[in-house]
């Protein structure tokens, strides 16, 4: 299938540049995730409107965390073009935010680049070159506790799949730049080649729900506090029994004041908020694997009733219990 590209003709026929920033153990999925997303777009359009290139440092080749090799295009002392500017993430990123001609390249190019991009923790990098400061930005869940942290003047939203103010992205963990490619395919191409392109690489056009409803187990398996660990493990195991305040306090033998501050520290999440997101994990799964009412669902899940339970998806998953049992139900 190809679509007419009415986008193409108004930039009078110049594909547009896609640059990844490349640095030593950057994440490979950060970068050929997106960049596959751009470049499989380019088939579904009658001429090309994506230039997909990379850059590095100095222009040379780039090892990334997974031991594999990825060349650049150009160094950054050659002239940038007016495109669309990635930044992935991965283990090296904590090294690139220390880096000064790394972070100066990102402020000088910014302002000349059509839209700015980051992956997972490459949001960090752009935070740490001052371009999401006042601005709404994500980044991958084992972060969280840092975050505000390092750089408190940024709107952080850790649960979000990816955000959008203005002409800067940000994506969360690793394949949310997926997510975050065919987001900005749509605004570019509309919604028949977003949609042909996610068929073709078989991802979802929008993914439902945040990353917590990935990372919340994992983030209290790795909790700092034994404390937390011990209150989160019985969370887990009985989300319906009573989890206020007080008496989360009560069994981690903590102040309400030092029960909050932890749970921010570990999760960036209240402690009201974590139990909340248990539930209705807990309920997610009851959904997909089984056929019980709603009202039977949230009762188990310690949502109470059927209201209770709509209002808590709607928060945190951002469709309806209906919805969600419809998309994930299991065929067994």
């Amino acid at each position: 299938m190809t679509i007419r590209n009415q986008k193409q003709t108004e930039l009078n026929g110049t594909p547009v540049p896609v640059t990844m920033v490349l640095f030593p153990d950057v994440m490979m999925l950060d970068v050929v995730g997106p960049l596959q997303v751009f470049s499989t777009a380019n088939r579904f359009v009658d001429q090309a409107f994506y230039k997909v290139r990379t850059t590095s440092l100095d222009g040379n080749p780039v090892r990334g965390e997974s031991g594999l090799v990825l060349m650049a295009d150009a160094g950054f002392e050659t002239d940038l073009p007016p495109g669309d500017l990635f930044v992935p993430g991965g283990p090296g990123v904590d090294r690139q935010c220390a880096n000064a001609a790394m972070v100066e390249f990102l402020r000088q190019a910014a302002p000349e680049q059509r839209r700015i991009a980051s992956v997972c923790s490459g949001s960090l990098l752009l935070a740490e070159a001052g371009l999401l400061d006042g601005r709404k930005a994500t980044c991958h869940w084992s972060r969280t506790p840092d975050l505000w942290r390092r750089y408190p003047s940024v709107n952080w939203l850790p649960d979000e799949i990816y955000t959008q103010e203005e002409n800067i992205f940000t994506s969360a963990g690793v394949t949310a730049g997926i997510d975050l490619a065919l987001a900005m395919v749509e605004e570019d191409l509309g919604s028949d080649v977003t949609l042909e392109v996610a068929r073709e690489l078989v991802v979802y056009v929008r993914r439902s729900g945040g990353q917590s409803q990935y990372s919340r187990p994992l983030r209290a398996q790795s909790a700092a506090s034994p404390r937390i660990r011990k209150l989160c493990e019985a969370v887990a195991a009985e989300p319906a029994a009573d989890w206020r305040v007080t008496r989360m306090s009560e069994f981690a033998n903590l102040t309400e004041r030092s029960l909050h501050r932890l749970f921010i520290r570990e999760f960036g999440e209240s402690p009201s908020r974590y139990v909340e997101g248990v539930r209705v994990d807990f309920a997610r799964n009851a959904l997909e694997q089984t056929p019980a009412s709603f009202d039977a669902v949230a009762s188990l899940s310690g949502l109470r009733d059927a209201q209770t339970l709509r209002r808590a998806f709607a928060k945190h998953l951002g469709l309806t219990p209906g919805v969600y049992r419809s998309r994930f139900r299991s065929a067994g």
